[in-house]
């Protein structure tokens, strides 16, 4: 018995050495690492100086972005946006990764914590990225007057939420810190070296409605973590927005039992993604994670394959077709846009009109000679007049729920544009 209490001690003297020296710990990725990141000191002065001029200068907070991009604005009034030297955290934003989004809930919490902020450029003058718009830099922060400032890059390392992305040249200055750093949370398995699960992120989507959506919205965006959950549903590409930096945002939109519309941007990222190429007036059955842009939600890391239908994916061809001589051709309309429709025949069918028209296929190098001729339908509203007649000119978005009628139902009356 006595030998066993003996082991017991031992062993638990290992292990809490073990702890405090970190050798044979492994983390749970709950606690907080700073012990390497103290031991690197901010000597340079910065009272007085400019960011962009002397490669050094105070700033303040004005956005936060992810773990390693963050919107300052510097003591002498510019806007910049920084990317942090060295640091590359998993994507939080467009597409969603595990530690992404813990990576830039720990960058917004530090900062939000610092008296004061000082960015330190990678040269003399300030330099941008390889994007041309953000600037590299070093952000240093303190808790309190008086107390030593933090580097904030490096405690991303040393926390496990990146890799140290630098390279041993005389351009990375603090190289060593940020290696020491990195094999300290390799050692301990922390965060991106765990095969821990990421509490801010799942990976089995789960099943919902934009109307369930849209009615509980909590129930699948924690706003405290600005984290979301993974969801799948079902819904078509009505419209497409291409932002001045390139990126690409959908309108995805449901119909209920009633014919009521739900409505959610879904982010498919730049021209490089696949998800940018998805084209308009399909029915999709969408996988993504509830995200907020702006203030409003939005679906982000959608990851679109023409095959995998455990990804976002195609269910119905030519669900919703534009006919709209105005609207410019681009190519995801390729599949869903045609000239306005010319009326051939109408009839009107107790509540409901009916009528045929031609139309032609848009496309890159203008209308398509074949004449196509479709069948529509709309509900007819009391205060009809036969405005509908062979030979009017219409523009209309249409519904073609039975894709293999050739049959287009039109919902609301008032969504025909009678030209004539």
């Amino acid at each position: 018995m006595k030998k066993l209490f003996a082991i017991l001690i031992a062993s638990l003297l290992i292990f809490t050495l073990g702890a405090c020296g970190q050798v044979g710990y492994i983390a749970d990725n709950t606690e907080h690492y700073d012990d390497i990141t103290k031991t690197l000191k901010l000597t340079k002065s910065y009272e007085g100086k400019s960011f962009l001029t002397d490669g050094i200068g105070k700033a303040t907070v004005i956005s936060y972005t992810d773990g390693d991009t963050t919107r300052f604005r510097l003591e002498q009034g510019d806007d910049i946006v920084i990317r942090y030297h060295s640091v590359d955290t998993k994507e939080s934003t467009g597409d969603v990764e595990k530690w992404g989004k813990a990576a830039s809930n720990f960058t917004k919490e530090q900062l939000k914590k610092a008296v004061e902020i000082v960015l330190e450029a990678t040269s003399e003058r300030a330099e941008h990225d390889s994007y041309g718009v953000r600037y590299l830099g070093y952000v240093w922060y303190r808790e309190s007057e008086g107390a030593d400032f933090k580097c904030l890059n490096l405690e991303l390392v040393e926390n496990g939420y990146s890799e140290n992305t630098g390279v041993n040249t005389s351009k990375f200055p603090y190289y060593d810190y940020f290696e020491k750093a990195q094999k300290f949370a390799q050692s301990i398995k922390l965060r991106l070296y765990s095969d821990l699960e990421d509490p801010l992120f799942t990976t089995d989507p789960i099943p919902i409605t934009l109307k369930e959506f849209r009615e509980n919205p909590d129930a699948y965006y924690n706003a405290d973590s600005d984290s979301g959950s993974k969801v799948i549903f079902t819904a078509y590409l009505e419209s497409l927005h291409t932002s001045s930096s390139g990126t690409y945002t959908y309108t995805a939109t449901e119909l209920d039992e009633n014919n009521q519309k739900y409505s959610i941007n879904v982010y498919a990222g730049y021209t490089s993604a696949p998800a940018s190429r998805m084209p308009l007036g399909h029915l999709y059955v969408i996988v993504g994670r509830v995200a907020k842009y702006s203030g409003a939600f939005q679906i982000s890391g959608v990851s679109y394959s023409p095959i995998y239908e455990n990804e976002t994916h195609v269910v119905q061809y030519k669900y919703f077709v534009t006919f709209n001589s105005g609207i410019d051709y681009i190519t995801q309309y390729s599949a869903t846009l045609y000239s306005d429709i010319t009326v051939t025949e109408v009839e009107v069918d107790g509540d409901t009109i009916k009528f045929k028209g031609e139309t032609q296929k848009v496309t890159s190098d203008g209308l398509d000679e074949e004449v196509l001729t479709f069948s529509f339908s709309v509900t007819k509203p009391d205060n009809y007049n036969d405005e509908i007649t062979v030979g009017s000119k219409i523009a209309v978005q249409a519904y073609q729920f039975v894709a293999s009628s050739g049959e287009f139902t039109v919902l609301n009356y008032s969504d025909l544009r009678i030209r004539k």
